[in-house]
């Protein structure tokens, strides 16, 4: 997996040529570090929704809880363990439709509700529960949302790729124009306010993830970004 940088010299400004409270009133320049990582996800978490409607509040809550204990079941045939699955509480609301002749609100029954989120550490014990996924209107599978394991692992190797890049991007750039580094005034992770026309330039890239996979037999991952960004105000002067 390689790490690929973006190499943005951000401004290069000499004092009094922007007012911010943020910036010294010294010689400075403005470096952005950046690094960033595509990576397949190799966790996924579900929700499913199991929800009944009728008059009878018993008859709605037995069939939610047949249909969520079958679910539960097909959860850990496919290997989950009881941490990876969370179930709530069953809910139960009134449901009201609304009549134009009377213009009042009619009772039709009651909702009966549980929601469970199941995590997964592989695409084929996902897939695997996908099929098993018990028919009915009283069933409904919201989506997935991936993510990776080694999410602080990555951020943290690309942290200081971003500030090697940072640095370097410093000195290359300042050494044609004849300066050099004197000092820093500021390192952040968040751009320094200098400015309006700014704000786009330095809007916060910290993670991407890309948007949840359809579901079926054809599950595609997709990839997730991973970037870090270091700001730094450096001080700078002639050589």
């Amino acid at each position: 997996m390689k790490i690929r940088l973006a190499y943005v010299f951000s401004a290069l400004m000499l004092a009094g040529t922007v007012a911010a409270q943020s910036l010294p009133a010294s010689p400075y320049v403005v470096v952005r570090g950046h690094a960033e990582r595509s990576l397949a996800p190799d966790r996924f978490e579900v929700g499913i929704t199991v929800q009944k409607s009728s008059l009878s509040t018993a008859e709605a809550s037995a069939v939610v809880e047949q249909k969520t204990g079958e679910i539960v079941g097909n959860l850990k045939a496919a290997g989950l363990k009881p941490a990876q699955i969370t179930a709530t509480n069953i809910s139960i609301n009134p449901e009201y439709r609304y009549d134009n002749t009377t213009q009042r609100n009619v009772f039709i029954g009651n909702q009966v509700t549980r929601n469970i989120a199941a995590k997964f550490n592989d695409k084929k014990s996902l897939q695997k529960f996908l099929a098993q996924v018990p028919a009915g209107e009283e069933i409904r599978v919201s989506g997935i949302s991936p993510s990776l394991s080694s999410q602080k692992a990555v951020e943290a190797e690309l942290l200081d790729a971003a500030v090697v890049d940072v640095k370097k991007q410093a000195e290359t750039l300042l050494g044609k124009f004849g300066l050099k580094i004197i000092g820093i005034h500021s390192i952040s992770q968040d751009a320094p306010s200098i400015g309006f026309e700014a704000k786009a330039m330095y809007r916060s890239m910290d993670v991407a993830a890309a948007p949840p996979p359809p579901l079926g037999d054809t599950l595609e991952e997709g990839q997730i970004m991973v970037s870090k960004d270091v700001y730094v105000v450096y001080l700078i002067a002639a050589k």
